[in-house]
């Protein structure tokens, strides 16, 4: 942690604490976990479960430099991030993120408080990052609503520059600029009524009904769920495989790109398995696995991470069969709600009934941030004039033709001999 802890007098003594050794993130992990729980913000991506096996799968070049608060011996406030040096349209500069950004596809990501502090424990958090040594804030994910979210937006209004110390962060009288950007949709389905009023609603319904009773007769059809570690180190291999041959024809998945991010997801089932929150399902048919959801469930939300199904079996709709299954088990465990996570997929619109909004929300801070942000909105500008100016359909072509020469580059370094594994 740093060497000397920062404290704050408010109402109740704050002391706040820069984690910088991975295992001094370890010690923290019981009251992590603890404050994870308690936190109206927190969530699966969160957690320590989730977080420690993801620095250790992609925390290679870069500096842990997560902001704990403490009243007494009391963890109080988390800010779990993580330092590296990045290239914003050629510029290089000092940027600090999220755990859990980029890889992985992490949504809802914040500042944890404990009950009560929020409003103490935000601002000795601002206080502490100003510390930190960074051109540029950039937080991704964050919730749309989230209070962490209006907070900041009421301390550094949008695209106007601040003094740091006028806004509460500290470190230097730099100048700071905040951009905000809206990221991803979130479809969700609130569980309100029952679930036979909810399925009578869709709209597939009787296309839904018509395919499960084809399937259903036939041979070795069976659907199983994991849950426990042992369950799970099977499951992972036959979702991963799965996952890979559904994406296979546009070029791989944006979320399993390679193979430092399928061993992530072995570990992490088995650490979600511990905890009983992993309902990772496999269907069968003519005993074979032709479709997969990797669910997990959390604070009463069953979260729809990922899915993969046997190409082969596409036009018999299994990745549709299978997910009813999920959501008819979600709704009998008593759960609030079946939580879609990032993506506008049009399945998801059939079914969803809400949907929540992330953004990515920038500080840029000093001569170098200013100069990033100015190179990274012309950049954006050029970019999105290119793609006003390409005919309609060139657009999904050219991001499928560069799915699949990375899925290439990538096996062309694995049969060289490497990890086929992207820069951290």
């Amino acid at each position: 942690m740093s060497a000397a802890p920062r404290e704050m007098e408010m109402a109740g003594a704050l002391r706040t604490e820069v984690v910088r050794d991975p295992a001094e993130l370890l010690r923290l992990r019981s009251a992590w976990g603890a404050l994870c729980d308690e936190s109206e913000a927190g969530c699966l991506f969160l957690t320590p479960e989730w977080l420690i096996p993801w620095w250790e799968h992609f925390g290679a070049g870069r500096d842990l430099c997560c902001i704990a608060v403490f009243e007494r011996e009391r963890l109080v406030g988390f800010l779990p991030l993580f330092g590296e040096v990045a290239r914003f349209a050629g510029i290089s500069a000092r940027r600090v993120a999220f755990l859990g950004d980029g890889a992985t596809g992490c949504d809802y990501l914040d500042v944890l408080c404990a009950p009560h502090r929020e409003s103490d424990v935000r601002s000795a958090v601002l206080e502490e990052l100003g510390e930190l040594r960074w051109d540029v804030c950039d937080l991704d994910g964050l919730w749309r609503e989230s209070a962490t979210a209006h907070f900041l937006a009421q301390r550094f209004p949008n695209g106007r520059a601040v003094r740091s110390s006028n806004a509460g962060l500290g470190g230097s009288a730099a100048r700071v600029v905040r951009d905000a950007r809206l990221r991803f949709v979130c479809p969700r389905i609130p569980f309100a009524g029952t679930s036979a009023e909810f399925f009578a609603s869709l709209g597939r319904r009787e296309n839904l009904r018509r395919r499960e009773k084809w399937l259903y007769k036939q041979p070795g059809v069976c659907v199983e769920v994991a849950r426990t570690p042992a369950e799970a180190r099977v499951a992972i291999e036959r979702f991963l495989e799965l996952h890979r041959a559904r994406w296979a024809v546009d070029g791989g998945s944006d979320g399993l790109a390679d193979p430092r991010h399928e061993g992530f997801h072995r570990a992490v089932v088995q650490e979600l398995a511990d905890r009983g929150w992993l309902r990772l399902y496999t269907l069968f048919a003519a005993r074979r696995p032709v479709a997969s959801v990797y669910g997990v469930i959390h604070k009463r939300t069953f979260l729809y991470y990922q899915s993969g199904y046997d190409p082969a079996w596409a036009s018999k709709s299994v990745g549709l069969i299978l997910l009813a299954r999920t959501v008819q088990d979600a709704w009998a465990e008593g759960l609030a709600e079946f939580d879609f996570l990032r993506g506008n997929e049009a399945y998801k619109a059939d079914w969803a009934r809400g949907e929540r909004w992330t953004i990515q929300m920038r500080l840029w801070r000093g001569a170098r941030g200013k100069a990033a942000r100015m190179a990274q909105q012309a950049a954006m500008f050029a970019r999105e004039s290119i793609k006003a100016a390409l005919p309609r359909g060139a657009l999904a072509t050219a991001r499928r033709a560069r799915k699949l020469w990375r899925a290439r580059s990538v096996k062309s370094g694995e049969a060289a001999g490497g990890s086929g594994e992207g820069g951290g």
